[in-house]
């Protein structure tokens, strides 16, 4: 995969990538050499959502199928199935035609570029130009993907696919999309904090917090707590239509083999029982991995070593449910795990983005 990333210094091994990056991204002359000044606009569209470019014959038929089998599969975990990404599908005629159709946030290009009847091939040709594409000849395996940012609009993702063959194209899109995903996850990142925090931060709570769990974790300021005794904060926002929350806790570090499912969902009930409750006498939350199973993975958590886990919570004795992501973080110096969970409640409503805007917050966390 081939970009350059921002604010990285200038060895001479980048020297090839910098010219290929002001090669492809830059559209500041005339043709008679003068320069341009036009304001680009800012790129709009929905969080979680991608623009496919390709010619109409390749998203009809069975590349499209592959497209919307890896791009639009289940979001991890969630009460009634929703997409990872909503796919949006433009032929590259409207797409060149129509300028309001190139400011969207993030884009997937893809082309057989051998292909010479292709209108995609010909469009992705003129816009990566000789030199990615001599590139990519060299190496079609590795250099199949172009990224670049605010080519036609400010905040704007654009994801070229390259192949030589129908067949390896299929074969680059399922190998690519982890990647591809994670960078319009990280696209998004800014919507989603501007969303989380327009209310502002609750400085005071967020003090609080690190004294008493040793985590640093940014609170937005509609967030309020209906817990805080010092071994424990649930905090809450609640809208019309979803309430928001998040729980905060320390259990005691002994070894890895708390890092697991198992011990996931132990703690989570443990503190469920303890804090989680409705008006309904004996009430009380539970990880419900009967009708879905809970989901967990160890991963490297902004540096320290953390689980994951993503599964869906129910309220014992009453009638709520919801989804969650819980992360168990190891902290070294106090020898202790540090639990942060977001749970949503928001019956009828969808929950992907909701969830995102959650997982976006914990995602702030840092252990000092």
């Amino acid at each position: 995969m081939m970009y350059f990333k921002k604010g990285e210094s200038i060895s001479k091994g980048h020297i090839l990538l910098v010219w290929l990056t002001i090669a492809l991204f830059s559209n500041s002359c005339t043709k008679d050499g003068a320069s341009q000044f036009k304001m680009k606009p800012n790129a709009f569209g929905e969080i979680a959502s991608l623009v496919v470019v390709a010619d109409k014959e390749i998203w009809d038929g069975p590349i499209g199928d592959t497209i919307r089998y890896y791009y639009s599969s289940a979001y991890l975990i969630l009460p009634q199935p929703e997409p990872i990404l909503d796919l949006k599908y433009f032929s590259p005629t409207d797409f060149k035609n129509v300028p309001l159709k190139r400011e969207l946030k993030s884009y997937l290009i893809l082309a057989n570029i051998n292909d010479e009847s292709s209108p995609t091939a010909s469009l992705m040709k003129k816009e990566l130009g000789p030199k990615n594409l001599d590139l990519f000849l060299t190496n079609p395996q590795k250099n199949n993907v172009v990224v670049g940012y605010d080519r036609w609009a400010k905040g704007q993702l654009i994801m070229f696919q390259m192949a030589d063959s129908q067949e390896s194209l299929v074969e680059n899109l399922k190998a690519n999309m982890p990647t591809l995903v994670k960078k319009v996850r990280s696209q998004d990142a800014v919507p989603l904090g501007a969303n989380a925090y327009q209310s502002g931060r609750n400085t005071t709570l967020e003090a609080d917090i690190e004294a008493k769990m040793k985590v640093r974790l940014k609170i937005p300021n509609d967030f309020l707590p209906a817990i805080n005794d010092g071994k424990a904060f649930w905090l809450r926002k609640e809208t019309d239509k979803a309430s928001f929350n998040l729980l905060i806790s320390t259990f005691n570090y002994t070894d890895t083999k708390q890092f697991s499912v198992e011990n996931l969902k132990a703690m989570r009930d443990t503190l469920g029982k303890k804090y989680v409750s409705t008006r309904t006498p004996n009430s009380y939350m539970i990880v419900n991995d009967v009708d879905l199973p809970l989901y967990g993975q160890s991963l490297n958590f902004n540096g320290k070593y953390a689980f994951e886990g993503r599964g869906i919570w129910e309220i014992e004795n009453d009638y709520m449910a919801g989804a969650f992501i819980c992360y168990l973080i190891h902290n070294p110096k106090t020898n202790q795990i540090v639990l942060i969970d977001g749970f949503l409640y928001a019956p009828g409503e969808t929950k992907r983005n909701k969830m995102l805007q959650l997982e976006h917050i914990i995602q702030t966390a840092r252990i000092p």
